[in-house]
């Protein structure tokens, strides 16, 4: 029979070391771990928002010129011009969606002048609607945008 003479083993120090080691490693990597979550949900958040402001954008259109009260609303601005978009010129609305309260604001303008890049047709003439779709998310932070025109019969 063999006798093992050397009986060596790990340390005190060698296994305090290893599990300091082994702790900054899981440390680090939980912190990589949590800013990738927080991102990944402001991402989705946005692309909520963004997808919302679309939809309510093809509800518009797609509702008739009668029941659409957007016209109700709707402001001589033109692109290009430096306008500012009053609170009381937007129609606001919310729309309830994955148990949040998201605020819709929507804002109607048609341009009336002639001579916009040298084209003689304007907004009105050819009956539409310039409509800008603004959807906030709860936390207030995060806003989606889009922009459309809305045909009136």
């Amino acid at each position: 029979m063999r006798v093992l003479k050397e009986e060596r083993g790990f340390s005190l120090i060698e296994v305090v070391a290893t599990i300091v080691i082994v702790g900054i490693v899981l440390i680090s990597f939980s912190q990589l771990l949590i800013q990738s979550y927080k991102v990944a949900n402001k991402n989705t958040e946005k692309l909520v928002t963004i997808q919302l402001a679309d939809a309510m954008l093809e509800r518009l259109k797609a509702t008739s010129s009668e029941n659409l009260n957007i016209l109700d609303k709707v402001k001589n601005y033109c692109p290009g011009e430096n306008t500012i978009i009053k609170p009381e010129d937007q129609t606001n609305t919310q729309i309830f969606m994955n148990n949040k309260n998201y605020r819709v604001t929507y804002f109607s303008s048609q341009c009336e002048k002639e001579n916009i890049q040298n084209t003689i047709n304007t907004e009105k003439k050819l009956k539409l609607v310039r409509v800008l779709v603004t959807v906030t998310a709860p936390n207030g932070k995060t806003k989606g945008t889009t922009e459309g025109y809305v045909a009136i019969e």
